[in-house]
């Protein structure tokens, strides 16, 4: 009796053991299916595209969809442009929104329930609802109304015209307005006001400042929050497509806009039957996709046991 109901106790265990894997690689073919199907269709000979025994696996081999993909998108110029606009960013959103949560959690101030309502209102607001006084800020740039100034002084027009340039997206992130700074400003909140008090009350003790206790006391110990955000800000400004098309103009392209309108400047750059042929195309535009990925495929592999550690050490949900 006992050895029987051990067998169906193990056989049950086995029983779920085996559904719970072919749920898990039914999710994971799920997820991995584009990416499975982009590789395929990427690697493809046209001869292949045609052969109708052909689903996953090709025949022949071709390079040329990477190699004309890579001449349309102008890859080296848009990856270093994106590379520019997302490191930058991320360094300043670190900056700025870490002290902004520092001043959140540790300082009490007039208005500040509602100055916190207001970066939390910034999550909920679309961009495309702000676009336009975004883009006449950027493309009229006047700080503190200086420029005005200075065109009432001299009665000349005085402008500064930020739409191509780096800097409209440098400028809202190092004032803690980037995209999804509200985010970043939360984390650093809850973080800080996780940390014990009594490291502060040390720091003033011995004679430290605000600024120097900030600065060599409690941000060391937000390691954990910066690589958090870091790399948050990080893909969202590689990744940014809406804004990237709307300030950068048609003179510099991101990788995500070059990828966009590959399909049309396919026709400008090559020519010929491929842009006639809608599985030349097809291929083309695979490609172009499987390159656009590569660079975040590679910082997953590098950094997605930091972004884990690093999000379980401050409690994101």
């Amino acid at each position: 009796m006992k050895n029987k109901i051990l067998y169906r106790f193990k056989t049950g265990k086995w029983f779920w053991n085996i559904m719970k894997y072919a749920i898990l690689i039914l999710l994971a073919y799920q997820l991995l299916y584009p990416v499975l199907y982009m590789i395929s269709a990427s690697i493809k000979a046209p001869v292949d595209s045609y052969d109708p025994s052909v689903i996953w696996i090709p025949k022949h081999l071709s390079a040329t969809g990477f190699i004309d993909a890579f001449k349309t998108m102008k890859y080296v110029d848009a990856l270093w442009g994106s590379l520019q606009i997302g490191l930058g960013c991320a360094v300043l959103d670190v900056i700025s929104c870490a002290l902004a949560g520092y001043g959140f959690a540790r300082y009490k101030f007039p208005g500040k329930n509602l100055f916190f309502a207001c970066v939390i209102l910034t999550l909920i607001v679309p961009t495309q609802t702000i676009i336009l006084p975004y883009y006449m800020n950027m493309r009229y740039f006047d700080p503190a109304g200086i420029m005005s100034l200075l065109s009432a002084i001299t009665g000349k027009e005085m402008a500064v015209n930020l739409v191509g340039k780096n800097l409209a997206f440098f400028i809202p992130s190092a004032l803690g307005a980037g995209i999804r700074s509200g985010l970043y400003i939360y984390i650093f909140k809850q973080f800080f006001e996780g940390m014990s008090a009594a490291l502060e009350e040390s720091a003033y003790v011995d004679g430290s400042g605000p600024l120097k206790t900030f600065l060599y006391i409690m941000l060391p110990n937000a390691r954990n929050a910066i690589v958090t955000v870091f790399l948050f800000s990080f893909v969202w400004h590689f990744n940014d497509y809406y804004l990237s098309k709307q300030l950068l103009g048609t003179t510099r392209r991101t990788l995500i806009v070059a990828l966009s309108s590959l399909r049309v400047d396919l026709a400008a750059v090559i020519g010929g039957q491929t842009t006639t042929d809608p599985i030349r195309v097809q291929t083309r535009i695979q490609a172009g996709c499987l390159i656009t990925i590569l660079p975040m495929f590679l910082l997953y592999v590098v950094a997605q046991r930091k972004l884990a550690d690093s999000i379980e050490h401050i409690g994101i949900k």
